[in-house]
């Protein structure tokens, strides 16, 4: 399929893409090593190594994810060394490449400098706040690339990009779970983009019924599936956000498979089956070896138990409700303001940005002081993913509403809005806004696209707005790091090097403090022996270099308090010598009092530090 649309101008380009990357790359750089969460570095950390000593992820121990970034940073280690500070060059590195990717879509929608302008906005909304190599951040990679790719075969046909989209879509899948939902996203799309743009003739005979009712029958299979998934939470908000896009844009669909065909049955089945096949080969590709070299290492029941069991259990330990609905008001003045106008070049716009841009210095002093204006630009923009898949879902259905978008310009927003609604299912349940920003990129290419396709903003109005929210995201977001993400601004705040030899990052006086007394002791008093650190304290093992010799990274994935009597045993067989005992675990319950008891009891020496309790015995 192709749309005719020329490619930008290669060289321009390619001189506001080299610039992008390296102001791109020098911004990151100032953030790649500050911040932490301990258990997120702790069991990356510790998963890795496991691997280096022969394990085998979900065999041997519970992977919290699919298990390929495992395995790309025990490579790291294996090259840069044993320290946590190694584990952000991967990071860096595909960071890089996606905002290479990130700018080869997004010139196709405007200019190369503001491409240049949109990539940037995109990373200060994205990865410098939390600069931890998350696979989160992986499969907003994988989905960027896809979309890239998809967009290539729509502009040349050829499949082999439909291959490549595939491809990222599995490895994004062998990262994470949740990069099945670009992989969900991508093959509506595929539904939407092989149906032919105008009806040749009225739909006839049992065949074309056919085809219309069976893909029907696989979109209604798509909704139970999405609503079965937010089943625990069957609120008015995570309908909303994550099953309401799903619903509205698979009834679109569905609507359109009914409507007089572009061609019939037979001719619209061979051109779906011809996109979804090199797609689907090149999604499987990477997870067939990876499932055969599980399987020959005695590894796949546990992978699966691990990849689509295991990770249902967070539900109950790990959920935050996304915002209110009514929080979409907070974009009514974003809209005003970047509404596409017919004289957008006059010269009053000059004036008018003038006066908006004092506004917006206003509106950050505001954000600055105050929490409720600060609030209230994250929310004109973290509302708008189920807006945009309600107009996508209006224009697959009426395709009269587009009447004005060039072909490709209305798929290629089709094709954002779609993937950007099932990517957003990466926050739920745990709707915290760092996990917007796992998706906050592909939400502002999806809302140039709209813009871009309901006709002309004028330029120094747009220009002004992708100002202020990149000097939001730079002056008051990542500076305090997640701390009052979403909520309020927080000032710099001060980090120190964490004195250790396994750790190499910048983290908040507190940290660096309690970890630099912490590990020395747990070590001094452990000897050669073994420890035993929990509940959820994968760092303990890794900064200290003693063997985890449980399955467990966070114990709720495992069965420490399942059975009591036996873990308690295991400490006994094992010679363990010292424990630390976290008091407030982040995710898994607390141990009962009548464990600590028994902790303290076979333990009877020790001292509290911090949130942890360090007991040891002679």
């Amino acid at each position: 399929m192709t749309s005719g649309s020329p490619e930008p101008s290669r060289s321009p380009a390619r001189a506001w893409l080299f610039g992008t990357l390296l102001v791109g790359g020098l911004y990151l750089g100032l953030y790649l090593t500050r911040g932490w969460y301990p258990h997120d570095e702790g069991a990356l950390g510790q998963t890795a190594e496991r691997v280096l000593q022969g394990q085998v992820p979900h065999r041997d121990f519970d992977e919290p994810y699919t298990g390929l970034l495992t395995y790309i940073h025990a490579g790291a280690f294996l090259l840069g060394g044993i320290r946590l500070a190694v584990l952000r060059i991967p990071l860096f590195a595909a960071t890089i490449l996606w905002l290479a990717a990130f700018f080869r879509i997004a010139v196709r929608l405007v200019s190369p400098p503001a491409a240049a302008g949109i990539v940037l906005l995109a990373l200060a909304w994205s990865v410098p706040n939390y600069p931890a190599s998350i696979p989160s951040w992986y499969n907003l990679f994988c989905a960027t690339f896809g979309i890239a790719a998809l967009i290539k075969w729509d502009e040349t046909g050829a499949r082999r990009w439909l291959y490549l989209a595939g491809l990222a879509g599995g490895v994004s899948f062998l990262i994470k779970l949740s990069g099945l939902f670009y992989l969900a996203g991508a093959l509506l799309f595929l539904l939407y983009a092989t149906r032919g743009e105008e009806p040749e003739e009225p739909r006839r005979g049992w065949a074309d019924r056919v085809v219309a009712g069976g893909l029907t029958a696989g979109l209604l299979l798509f909704v139970v599936m999405l609503w079965r998934g937010i089943a625990p939470f069957y609120l008015a908000r995570p309908i909303v956000h994550f099953v309401a896009p799903g619903v509205l844009l698979a009834g679109a669909l569905a609507a359109r498979e009914w409507a007089p065909a572009a061609g019939r049955g037979g001719v619209r089945l061979r051109r779906l089956v011809a996109a979804a096949l090199p797609f689907l080969a090149g999604a499987l590709a990477p997870v067939a070896g990876f499932v055969l070299g599980f399987g020959l290492a005695g590894g796949l029941p546990a992978l699966v138990n691990g990849v689509f069991v295991a990770p249902f259990r967070r539900l109950a330990f790990a959920n935050m409700q996304p915002p209110a609905p009514f929080w979409i008001l907070a974009a009514v003045p974003l809209a005003v303001l970047l509404r596409p106008r017919g004289d957008w070049d006059h010269p009053r716009w000059r004036r008018a940005a003038i006066v908006v841009a004092v506004l917006f210095a206003i509106v950050v002093w505001l954000a600055s002081v105050d929490s409720f204006p600060h609030r209230l630009v994250w929310q004109s923009i973290r509302n708008l993913i189920p807006l945009t898949a309600a107009v996508a879902a209006g224009i697959v259905a009426w395709p009269r509403l587009s009447a004005g978008w060039p072909a490709a310009g209305r798929r290629r927003f089709v094709l954002l809005a779609t993937v950007t609604a099932l990517a957003s299912l990466v926050q739920f349940p745990f709707s915290s806004p760092i996990y917007f920003l796992y998706v906050a990129p592909l939400l502002l290419l999806t809302l140039v696209a709209l813009i871009r396709g309901l006709g002309r903003t004028p330029r120094l109005m747009g220009a002004v707005t992708l100002g202020f929210y990149g000097a939001f995201a730079v002056l008051l977001v990542t500076p305090g790091a997640t701390v009052g993400l979403g909520f309020r601004y927080e000032t710099p705040h001060p980090t120190v090097p964490l004195d250790l030899p396994r750790a190499g990052l910048r983290v908040n006086p507190e940290d660096a403090q309690l970890y630099g007394a912490l590990i020395p002791a747990l070590g001094l008093h452990a000897g050669n022996g073994d420890v035993w650190a929990g509940p959820d304290s994968p760092e303990v093992y890794f900064l200290s270099g003693h063997r985890n010799r449980t399955r467990a990274l966070f114990d709720f994935l495992g069965a420490t308090g399942e059975d009591a009597a036996g873990f308690l045993a295991t400490l006994d067989r094992d010679g363990i010598r010292a424990i630390a005992l976290n008091l407030r675990p982040s995710f898994s319950p607390a141990l009962s009092p009548g464990m600590v008891d028994s902790l303290r009891a076979r333990f009877p020496e020790g001292s509290e530090m911090g949130r942890f309790e360090l007991r040891w015995r002679r």
